[in-house]
């Protein structure tokens, strides 16, 4: 009999189980192994873990929620490695490398499409929700927790919309040149900024996000950006410019940002 991903036997994204018709057989990597982690989760059904991988075609573009997570690691990680051996070449579906501006902008086909950047953006947000989740739940398997539900609906549902916010790169603690490393961790002091102020900050592909992942977020917003203003400053960082992420370029997808903060 094959092995089934499970423990409490309900899926985290459906909120549904085998009594249901759902099966669980399919590793759940809950961050995609093409961004250079290969966690495996449980509690994903198979329809559910099919999901998020799968394109959905509309009349603007073709992506899916871990395909912008994919295409953005791919154009990050190329800006950073590209520091060093300008000889690389960028490898997208959706975007290009321009020389005489050392920025990387959408291809013609794609950035001539109504509201492209808006859109991949907000696979892309799906895509950030969706590993919070899946990690969380991997790592304290409380998942299910109904506090979590408008994550589900906008990560699978695509219902609504959740902010994302980030730390602009030349504000943050300095990063090696190819350091595009993806990780989550949920310690006890995490934990528990979550439960006070209902947010979680994660780096995730050299970058620093902050995810506003219970109700709770509404209201502490700036309380909570206090709080880690004063904990970066203890890093090093002045976070003077914490960005709400409108467009995926907002990111700043330009090769000479990442030369000046490496000292070229």
């Amino acid at each position: 009999m094959k092995h089934e991903y499970t423990k409490q036997g309900i899926c985290i994204w459906c909120l549904k189980g085998k009594e249901k018709g759902k099966t669980f057989k399919n590793q759940p990597h809950t961050i995609s192994r093409k961004i250079g982690n290969t966690p495996v989760g449980f509690d994903i059904c198979d329809e559910c873990n099919t999901y998020f991988g799968t394109i959905g075609r509309t009349d603007l573009f073709t992506v899916s929620p871990e395909v912008a997570l994919i295409e953005t690691y791919g154009v990050l990680q190329f800006l950073s490695n590209a520091v060093l051996d300008s000889s690389l070449k960028l490898k997208s579906r959706f975007f290009q490398y321009h020389l005489s501006t050392s920025a990387v902008q959408p291809k013609g086909d794609y950035e001539l499409k109504p509201k492209f950047l808006k859109n991949f953006t907000r696979q892309f947000k799906r895509g950030i929700y969706e590993v919070f989740l899946q990690e969380y739940h991997r790592c304290t398997q409380n998942g299910l927790d109904q506090r979590f539900d408008h994550i589900r609906s906008f990560a699978r549902a695509d219902l609504g919309d959740l902010p994302l916010y980030f730390l602009e790169e030349k504000d943050a603690p300095q990063m090696e040149a190819a350091d595009t490393t993806s990780s989550l961790s949920f310690p006890e002091n995490a934990l528990l900024l979550l439960d006070e102020f209902g947010f979680y900050s994660l780096r995730l592909m050299g970058r620093v996000f902050f995810l506003e992942v219970t109700p709770k977020a509404k209201g502490g917003k700036e309380t909570y950006f206090r709080k880690e203003h004063h904990a970066w400053h203890k890093k090093g960082s002045l976070l003077s410019k914490l960005v709400k992420l409108e467009l995926i370029t907002d990111l700043d997808f330009t090769l000479r940002s990442t030369a000046t903060d490496q000292g070229f």
